[in-house]
């Protein structure tokens, strides 16, 4: 039997229904990815029109549908409003909601971790949203790469060897076609691999086992071009995972020629 409910949501995605409602996709607290219309959103007095913008979370009461839930009452918690006035900030976050789009319609992810990476989106939009540098930028978003694959169970572990199971003390090199580091002994000419500075791992180890909103003894070390790279390590371990690669920044970058 049909019913309503209520949950908190980010919206990740919007596009037009007819002239004038939208559908929205977003990631609810309790249901994970959902798909819901917005009536008459797209009218000039909509009261959900402001509401169903990309990064914004709202309380939201739905009536539940078979294929689309559709909204009947949205209440803003956060509007995450500097995301917008910022092309970083602005291409990062729509990176975030291409990952979350691409996993969880995969089924990648298991009910009862809709609750954790809803509170990761929405502590990675809040950082977003309020970071003064890119450097900031960059460490928000190293650390939802790093959680996100962790809670879907595809988390890197960045001391051990895959095939030999032994602690990697020193020259970890880490191999795409496994998904896993592996030491010198175990490394061969089967295996394509790259090398990873054992400060980079101990830097991305603390980042995975540390709260998010934790500051730890990287935050003012780390520089724009460890940031980006291990942003790109993570980018393409990610791209793999999905087997769909992401294209925000190529769309972005056309966009600006």
């Amino acid at each position: 039997m049909k019913k309503n409910f209520t949950t908190e949501a980010i919206n990740i995605k919007n596009y037009p229904l007819n002239d004038n409602d939208s559908i929205v996709i977003m990631f609810s607290k309790s249901k994970g990815l959902i798909r819901a219309v917005a009536k008459g959103a797209k009218r000039p007095k909509s009261k959900l029109g402001a509401r169903i913008q990309m990064f914004i979370a709202n309380k939201l009461m739905l009536f539940e549908g078979k294929n689309l839930d559709t909204i009947q009452e949205a209440q803003s918690l956060n509007t995450f409003s500097k995301i917008r006035s910022d092309l970083d900030k602005l291409s990062y976050s729509m990176y975030v909601a291409e990952i979350i789009n691409n996993f969880c319609s995969n089924n990648c992810s298991q009910d009862e971790n809709n609750e954790e990476i809803y509170n990761l989106i929405f502590n990675t939009y809040n950082k977003i949203s309020n970071s003064k540098t890119k450097e900031e930028i960059l460490l928000s978003i190293l650390k939802f790469q790093i959680k996100l694959m962790d809670i879907l169970g595809w988390g890197i572990d960045f001391k051990m060897c895959s095939i030999c199971q032994k602690e990697i003390e020193t020259n970890a090199l880490f191999s795409f076609n496994l998904g896993s580091f592996v030491c010198i002994k175990c490394a061969n000419s089967d295996i394509s691999c790259i090398k990873i500075h054992d400060k980079i791992r101990e830097f991305m180890q603390t980042l995975l086992i540390s709260d998010f909103n934790l500051k730890t003894k990287y935050d003012e070390l780390v520089n724009i071009t460890v940031l980006e790279k291990c942003f790109n390590f993570m980018k393409k371990y990610i791209d793999n995972i999905s087997h769909k690669k992401t294209k925000i920044f190529e769309v972005l970058e056309y966009v600006s020629r």
